[in-house]
């Protein structure tokens, strides 16, 4: 009221005063000046004495009325207008007067609290009480303090109820983590996190890490160790990449539920899940072989007709929900691979062979993988494996094309489907051995290239036959009931396939035509009639012979074995698959695609060196190792490979030792 009556003088006279550089105050301002310095400063001692008096009821449980407390706070910061004739509030008032001793009084009542509850509870008792104080404490420190000392009243609070336990509860973090205390982790983190990084969060992260990468090398030691395991490359890989899975998805699980999807967790959890990835019981280091065995594992999923694919809990395949979801969590462990041009080659290769083969469970399946693959692989790659399927597509059109212009009066002698592949997209290379191809197929062949050539005159169709397949029916002299009628059919290869009619023909190679049983052939007769190498021969017959197919003369095939058709062949099953990949053959492919990725790691290392020295043009050794590895993302590159690359550059004339030190390169244009 008083101020308003002068609230002229306010205006002009206080004005001119101000303009002329008199300090003199206004009304209201002279007002609280007075009050402040005649009256506040002689009661502020009893008054904060009641203000805590209030607090403790409060936090004692008692029902008191906050707003008392706002308000003497308020009134606490109305004083601080001390900069006369300015009118911008300051917090000295505040600050010195009332925060500080109310602060001070807190960390009193809250001290003694918390030896009382640790004397008396456990520490995983005292982190849930704590927890309901500091909410508390939040709660009303929103109500009745001003909004500039929050922070130091929170930090005050936590530095006495959580900083001195700090020990206490990090020691509590490793038991929680090993009984997957979801509850108890959620509230530990929500307490230290607090605390600053580097006292709070960063001891945590570290036991995490840890604790997760312990927790996958323990799960790959149990499968290394499992007779299952030792059963063959696909029981491995199933049971490695499960372990891997269960171990990621379960602490992936905690990373969720308990640190809120903390980055500084999830950058933890990464590094663990690198190192017992790639580093295990199973996988050596620097090996590749846990890229081998996700890639194995995907083969599997997305693989039909065999029972490794059943047991990697593929039974629901034909689920394209199902499927997608484990292609994802395969796909999740991808990013932990150092060795990703590992994992790329065999996929490449062996999605190849399920094309070829019509032996993919879906083109669904095989999309959804590619789809998923794109996030994690380059460009170049994932495009390589869509026009793989382009290239299935086409071949299908060409092959009805061909059938469609055939002459009426020709009729193919069996019914085929050709594809043809772009070389530089397939990771099939054409076959050393020179078949004589069986004239039941020759027919064919001539007239699909000539079908061919017409319609692209500039190029040139190499026959895969290692890759080719055919069904067979074939008919026992002795066989009794339906199968006499039906006979057996076998899906064999073409190199099977043309061993096997050598067996069929009037006149041949080999002796006995005209006897019921057939003709009786030696290894050397067969390579003579089909072109086909001495131990693929050998390999075949091996087959053969234990599928009782062919009778030996001999328990061991041998040069001086002879082969014939087995009369008295038998079988439950009307449908075999004779043509499956043996496991001889599946360690030498798999030696042979390792030697491959080594090939294109130099390349890709001498390409990296040649880069960073076309734009550095000199460079130290150690700084040019450093930034090769640091530019390469595809796999981790070694010193010595990288060493050798440099010699390499050296004697092809891309760069030059320096005449001042041996370490220093120049780059050669």
């Amino acid at each position: 009221l008083i101020h308003n009556i002068f609230s002229y003088l306010n205006r002009h006279w206080i004005q001119r005063e101000h303009d002329e550089g008199n300090n003199v105050s206004d009304v209201n301002n002279l007002m609280l000046q007075l009050w402040r310095d005649k009256f506040f400063m002689s009661i502020r001692g009893t008054l904060l004495s009641s203000v805590f008096k209030l607090m403790q009821r409060i936090r004692d449980g008692q029902i008191a009325d906050i707003t008392m407390v706002k308000s003497v706070a308020d009134s606490f910061v109305a004083l601080g207008s001390d900069d006369i004739g300015t009118g911008s509030k300051k917090m000295e008032v505040y600050d010195k007067y009332f925060l500080r001793p109310f602060i001070e009084a807190t960390v009193q009542y809250y001290g003694a609290e918390s030896e009382r509850l640790l004397q008396e509870s456990t520490i995983r008792e005292y982190m849930v009480r704590v927890a309901e104080r500091i909410k508390e404490e939040d709660e009303r420190a929103d109500v009745y303090l001003h909004e500039s000392s929050l922070r130091e009243f929170r930090e005050a609070l936590d530095k006495v109820l959580i900083s001195k336990q700090r020990e206490n509860l990090i020691a509590e973090f490793q038991p929680m983590l090993t009984a997957l205390e979801r509850n108890d982790l959620r509230l530990l983190y929500s307490l230290l996190r607090r605390l600053s990084e580097s006292t709070g969060l960063a001891p945590l992260r570290e036991i995490y890490s840890k604790h997760v990468r312990t927790a996958g090398l323990d799960a790959v030691k149990q499968v290394s160790g499992s007779e299952e395991a030792a059963g063959g490359q696909a029981n491995e890989a199933r049971m490695f990449v499960t372990a891997l899975l269960g171990v990621y998805e379960l602490y992936l699980g905690i990373l969720h539920e308990a640190f809120e999807g903390d980055p500084g967790f999830s950058k933890s959890l990464d590094y663990a899940c690198r190192e017992f990835v790639n580093t295990n019981e199973i996988c050596a280091p620097n090996s590749g072989k846990a890229s081998m065995l996700l890639a194995v594992y995907c083969d599997m999923l997305l693989k039909k007709g065999n029972t490794a694919t059943r047991a990697a809990g593929s039974e629901e395949a034909s689920d394209e929900e199902s499927l997608e979801k484990r292609l994802t969590r395969a796909v999740c462990l991808m990013r932990y691979l150092k060795d990703q041009d590992v994992f790329q080659k065999f996929y490449w290769k062996w999605m190849a062979r399920r094309l070829v083969g019509e032996q993919s469970v879906s083109e669904h399946g095989e999309e959804t993988m590619i789809s998923k693959l794109k996030e994690v692989c380059s460009v170049d790659f994932t495009a390589k494996l869509t026009r793989m399927f382009t290239d299935v597509a086409v071949g299908r059109e060409m092959t009805e094309q061909f059938k469609d212009g055939l002459d009426p009066d020709y009729k193919l002698p069996l019914d085929f489907e050709m594809k043809v592949l772009h070389t530089v997209s397939w990771p099939l290379t054409a076959p050393e051995t020179k078949l004589q191809v069986p004239a039941q197929l020759g027919s064919v062949i001539d007239q699909y290239n000539s079908f061919y050539q017409k319609k692209h005159d500039n190029r040139k169709l190499n026959w895969l036959w290692q890759y080719s397949k055919a069904d067979i029916k074939m008919f026992f002299p002795k066989a009794k009931g339906a199968t006499a009628k039906v006979g057996y059919q076998f899906q064999v290869s073409t190199y099977q396939l043309a061993i096997l009619l050598l067996f069929n023909a009037n006149s041949g190679p080999g002796t006995g035509y005209g006897s019921p049983t057939g003709p009786s052939l030696t290894i050397a007769q067969i390579v003579a009639a089909t072109g086909i190498e001495h131990d693929a021969v050998q390999s075949e017959l091996e087959v053969f012979v234990k599928a009782h197919l062919l009778n030996s003369s001999n328990k061991k095939v041998t040069d001086a074995s002879a082969f014939s058709l087995n009369p008295d062949y038998k079988s439950k099953r009307l449908r075999l698959n004779l043509a499956a990949i043996k496991k001889p053959e599946q360690k030498r492919e798999a030696a042979e695609t390792m030697k491959s990725v080594d090939v294109d790691r130099m390349a890709n290392i001498q390409a990296a060196i040649v880069r960073i020295m076309k734009a550095r043009k000199k460079l130290g050794h150690r700084q040019l190792v450093e930034d090769t590895i640091s530019q390469i993302k595809l796999f981790q590159a070694q010193v010595d490979d990288i060493k050798k690359a440099i010699d390499q550059l050296i004697e092809r004339e891309y760069i030059e030792r320096s005449e001042e030190s041996r370490d220093i390169y120049n780059y050669l244009a």
